[in-house]
């Protein structure tokens, strides 16, 4: 299995499981991490995503390209399209909330796997690393999108340019990630965000995401009326209701079963 999938309550964790490549992907793991991070959008209420062994993801499988050197050159774009894209979008897309226990290398497109999830714990020895330009190549996976929104255009041009490993300490100071943890409970640590994630209205949160990313791409206004828009539908909902009847009964609210009297 390139990946693992275990549920628990309302938490799924899925692992991705080439520690021998140190995660590194291939055409297998993108499908099955499509396939999980599906699975739990219908099964769970928030999913942690992380990597066995020593590293969370160490990018692009790049052995499984050497065949395509002996003629013109693998085509990138292809791979992109069918194996990588896929998994950004997968979590980008995601019906419900995304943590990234980020528990050793985040390299290439596996920083930009981590970068996508909506939250990131990170443990002592992980780092964030661009690497692509060491091989002459642009960063992808939505990495020249996540880094600059992230972090800002100086730091993303830095990082894109040096190649250089970013610790967890400063990922913490940059506003990268929200926690760096002991490495042996990077993944504890993760799920614990989840279950306070899996608490909450999973409409009103991926909603959120949905704004906060659409932002960039819109004037103010726009954003204004997106806000409007999605605040519209979503006073509607039984979650709602639940919300603001909880607050009023000075109890916490139940958004698994909200009433809907």
């Amino acid at each position: 299995m390139t990946t693992k999938y275990e549920l628990d309550a309302d938490v799924a964790v899925v692992t991705l499981n080439r520690p021998e490549r140190f995660n590194a992907i291939d055409a297998a793991m993108s499908a099955s991490l499509v396939a999980d991070l599906a699975r739990a959008g219908g099964e769970a209420r928030a999913v942690v995503v992380t990597g066995e062994g020593k590293a969370f993801c160490s990018g692009a499988d790049l052995s499984g390209f050497v065949d395509e050197y002996d003629d013109d050159g693998p085509d990138l774009s292809k791979h992109l399209e069918e194996e990588f894209h896929p998994m950004v979008h997968a979590i980008a897309e995601c019906a419900v909330p995304v943590v990234a226990a980020v528990n050793g290398a985040a390299a290439g497109a596996g920083m930009g796997l981590a970068l996508g999830c909506d939250i990131r714990v990170m443990a002592e020895s992980a780092y964030l690393t661009s690497a692509f330009t060491a091989i002459g190549l642009v960063p992808d996976s939505g990495t020249t999108w996540l880094m600059p929104h992230h972090a800002g255009t100086s730091v993303a041009l830095e990082m894109a340019l040096t190649n250089r490993r970013m610790p967890a300490s400063e990922a913490l100071d940059r506003g990268l990630c929200v926690e760096v943890s002991a490495d042996e409970e990077v993944v504890e640590r993760a799920v614990e965000y989840a279950v306070k994630l899996a608490e909450l209205s999973t409409d009103a949160l991926v909603s959120t995401r949905r704004l906060i990313y659409g932002s960039s791409r819109l004037t103010f206004r726009e954003g204004l009326n997106a806000e409007m828009t999605e605040q519209g539908r979503l006073g509607l909902t039984p979650e709602h209701r639940e919300g603001v009847m909880a607050f009023l009964e000075k109890r916490k609210p139940d958004f698994r079963n909200p009433r809907h009297e």
